[in-house]
This record gives C-alpha cells, sequence and structure tokens, in this order.
C-alpha cells in the first residue's frame, strides 16, 4: 500500500470521527486503530507478493514452454533439412549413376558390335541413347552445383536467390530423369528394331 493511500485511510477515519461530533479521539482507539491498519497493510503486502509470486512463476511457466515449443520446432526443421539434404543427394547420386552406367553400357555394346557387320543406322540409333545418358550426366552434375549454391544462399539468408537455385536443381534433376528415360526409350527402339533377331 502507498504511502498516500494510508494517508487517505487515516484522514478519512479522522473525518469520521469529526463528522460525528466528536473533538477528541482516544489515543488507545487511535493506536489500536493504527495496529488493525498495520495487519490490514501486512495481509495486503502478503497477497500482493503472493500474487506477484504466482504471476512470476506463470510467466515463467509460459517462457519455459514457449522456450520448448521453439526448441522443439528447430529440431524439427533441423530434422526435416537433414532429411531433404538426404534425399536430394540420393536423387542426384542416382541420376549421375543410372545415366552413366547407361551410357558405360551401351558404349561397351557399341565397342562389342563395332567389329561385327551391323549397320550403321544401328549405331547411330544406339548414339543417340548414349547422347541422351550424357545430357542425364551434365544436368544431374549441374544439379549438384545447384544443391551447393542452394545450400549456400539459404545459409547466407539470400532468399531470393536460394529458391531460384533451388527451383533450378529440380527441374535440372527431373530433366535428368526425363533423359534417362528417353535415352532407354530410344535404346529399347535400337534393340527391337535392328537387332531383331526374327527379322
Amino acid at each position: 500500500m502507498k504511502t498516500n493511500e494510508l494517508l487517505e485511510i487515516i484522514e478519512n477515519a479522522v473525518k469520521g470521527v469529526k463528522a460525528n461530533q466528536e473533538e477528541v479521539i482516544s489515543v488507545d482507539a487511535f493506536l489500536n486503530y493504527i495496529t488493525a491498519l498495520k495487519s490490514d497493510i501486512e495481509k495486503q503486502n502478503e497477497y500482493d507478493k503472493l500474487k506477484f509470486e504466482s504471476d512470476l512463476a506463470a510467466f515463467n511457466a509460459e517462457q519455459e514452454r514457449n522456450i520448448a515449443k521453439f526448441n522443439a520446432e528447430q529440431l524439427h526443421s533441423i530434422e526435416m533439412f537433414r532429411s531433404i539434404i538426404t534425399y536430394g543427394s540420393a536423387a542426384l547420386k542416382s541420376a549421375i549413376l543410372i545415366n552413366g552406367g547407361a551410357a558405360v553400357a551401351l558404349l561397351a555394346f557399341i565397342g562389342n558390335i563395332w567389329t561385327k557387320e551391323i549397320s550403321q543406322i544401328a549405331v547411330n540409333s544406339l548414339t543417340n541413347s548414349i547422347l541422351y545418358f550424357s545430357f542425364g550426366v551434365l544436368f544431374a552434375a549441374v544439379g549438384a552445383a545447384g544443391s551447393y549454391f542452394t545450400q549456400y544462399c539459404y545459409g547466407e539468408k539470400f532468399q531470393r536467390a536460394a529458391i531460384v537455385f533451388h527451383t533450378l536443381t529440380v527441374i535440372l534433376v527431373l530433366g535428368s530423369y526425363v533423359c534417362f528415360g528417353i535415352g532407354a526409350y530410344e535404346a529399347y527402339e535400337s534393340f527391337f528394331i535392328h537387332f531383331d533377331p526374327n527379322k
């Protein structure tokens, strides 16, 4: 309780005595009144202290809950980011592996049939497949570089550039898979048109 509030209470009590046409205040009654007032003030202070401690405990609990929620969200974001990097890396590696493996296999096959009497059209048809597989490897390799630039831009808070590199990387990886599909279809066509034993 503030000092001016205390003085106002005493002043109102004295005015109340005066309003009853009394000019003299009993010292004992006044001291008893002051004692009761002190008791009320102590109770009020105790209540204020308990209320403050309760409010502080509630605030601390709310803050701890917010911090725990923030930490959980951060941990979730970090784990999601790690999984995205892991899956993105796997997608790039598989794109390079399937296109590179297919190109090497066809080169070995062409090397094997080169000395045999196979039509030039068949070889040309297979080289088209190798060209698609090579572009698939190139797209995946450029996509790997794009993923580096994406991570760099996200790390440096260049959001727009990061989104551009991210989109470009996804397009390149998808393009690599498309190249593999086209190359595989070209190879399939070559085998069934030019190497069909039933012809």
